[in-house]
């Protein structure tokens, strides 16, 4: 007897938490052995290092841009493809998306190994900082083309119910940074330059090897001969429009706070935002990984018109967000001394910046995990403009309008509150959004029962 994919069991709390935890552990882990490198440059580098990587991280954001939005948007149509009953188009579909997003990062990165200088100084560099940034950036610009595979075809390896198999290459590709972190940095002195060759070889393993799995004709979905229309192409970008957007508007406020902060305090105060962004994508990591595991099964009922399992969905996932929220706000508040003092052990004024920083900025984390749910729980619904128009409305508005007010009446206060007060905004536009679109999608209504444990649905 064959195996059941995660389509066709029925849908109940343990066998969904079973299926999302390897990408929440995936996504915990990305974010911890990226800590590893603030840790690691800041204690053997300096603030100056630390802040270097924060000028150089908006262009790499940008590169990935373009992964994340045909990540997020294509697999929503591979789900939909795959409950539709049409395998071999989905198939067709994700190979084309391999090509285009291969083809955009490397383009990018060119450009951006071309322009670095100036562009460093557009994001905030001074002349002090520059030659970190060129140290760093030669080394991890390149490697950006990496990491948008690794995106890539990390979120096609959950789509395939493969996602064990994306933790496993994930904690393999960290093991290799955090080793290399240590010898190259800390024992050899390499300084960033070292940092950023550690980071390009555990992307080796985490974007290449998943990339070469796709060729094997086994997985439920892989690689075959290149063909989709140019309008389900389209779709796909725009429904994926709204994770692009939210990696864009990171590269944007990440450039607002570094330039706010560089006038406030100085260098200090860029590599204590660099340290505390380091803090919070361990923290918004877990929900995440959770909204990234959850999208395929979601794409999957939605495609074969279940609106029972998209009920069912749905109210699991409102509680795991709740449950998230308290949690890392909880442990925010309670740990953030010891948390902030692994960045700065060796420097009191950088310390003090950190820890009044995130004390401040773990507020939004009891808001972040509805809205980062409901976004990727429109684009799983095929329905981009409204994923769209709330990460839209959560950046490119709320943050970037709170970012250039509220330091100008509160001081330093005020950049760090910024995100608390965007994301509190943006939870009730959420909420408003799940209202309003429930009888389109039919994800609010009675208790129904389970299905019968013998029910199935046939993917392909």
């Amino acid at each position: 007897m064959e195996k059941q994919t995660i389509y066709e069991k029925p849908v109940r709390a343990k066998t969904m938490l079973a299926f999302t935890l390897p990408s929440v552990v995936l996504m915990v882990f990305t974010s911890m052995y990226t800590v590893v490198d603030g840790i690691v440059v800041s204690n053997f580098v300096g603030s100056l290092g630390l802040s270097a990587i924060n000028i150089v991280f908006p262009l790499q954001n940008l590169n990935v841009a373009a992964s994340v939005m045909l990540a997020t948007g294509s697999n929503a149509v591979i789900g939909r493809m795959l409950g539709e009953g049409r395998g071999r188009e989905a198939n067709a579909f994700m190979s084309v998306t391999t090509v285009v997003t291969l083809v955009l990062a490397t383009v990018l990165a060119a450009v951006f190994l071309i322009l670095d200088e100036p562009l460093y100084y557009m994001l905030g560099s001074d002349d002090l900082l520059l030659p970190y940034c060129v140290d760093y950036g030669k080394i991890v610009i390149p490697g950006s083309i990496l990491m948008s595979m690794e995106f890539l075809c990390h979120s096609y390896l959950v789509t395939a119910d493969r996602p064990h198999l994306a933790l496993a290459l994930t904690i393999g590709g960290g093991v290799v940074n955090v080793v290399l972190d240590v010898v190259l940095v800390g024992v050899l002195d390499l300084g960033v330059a070292g940092a950023a060759a550690a980071s390009v070889a555990g992307q080796f393993l985490t974007g290449l090897a998943p990339f070469l799995l796709f060729f094997r004709k086994s997985m439920l979905i892989h690689f075959t001969r290149p063909s989709a229309s140019l309008r389900e192409f389209l779709f796909a970008m725009g429904n994926g429009a709204s994770e692009m957007v939210d990696t864009l508007a990171a590269a944007l406020t990440t450039t607002l706070y570094n330039l706010q902060l560089m006038h406030l305090v100085g260098e200090k105060g860029v590599a204590a935002f660099s340290a505390v962004l380091y803090l919070d994508f361990i923290f918004v990591a877990v929900s995440a990984g959770y909204t990234q595991g959850i999208a395929p099964v979601v794409s999957f009922h939605f495609g074969a018109g279940n609106r029972q399992n998209l009920q069912k969905l749905l109210r699991l996932s409102l509680c795991v967000c709740g449950v998230f929220s308290a949690a890392t706000f909880l442990l925010a508040e309670f740990f953030n001394r010891p948390l902030v003092m692994i960045f700065a052990s060796e420097d009191p004024q950088l310390a003090s910046l950190m820890i009044s920083g995130f004390r401040l900025l773990a507020l939004k984390f009891l808001c972040s995990g509805l809205v980062i749910f409901t976004s990727g729980f429109f684009t799983a619904l095929n329905n981009g403009r409204v994923s769209a128009f709330l990460s839209v409305i959560r950046t490119f508005v709320l943050e970037v309008g709170c970012l250039l007010l509220l330091p100008a009446v509160m001081g330093i206060s005020g950049v760090w509150l910024a995100l608390p007060i965007s994301e509190s905004v943006t939870v009730v536009i959420s909420v408003l959004l799940l209202v309003k679109y429930r009888r389109r999608y039919g994800y609010f209504g009675d208790p129904l029962p389970d299905p019968p444990e013998d029910s199935a649905v046939d993917p392909s």
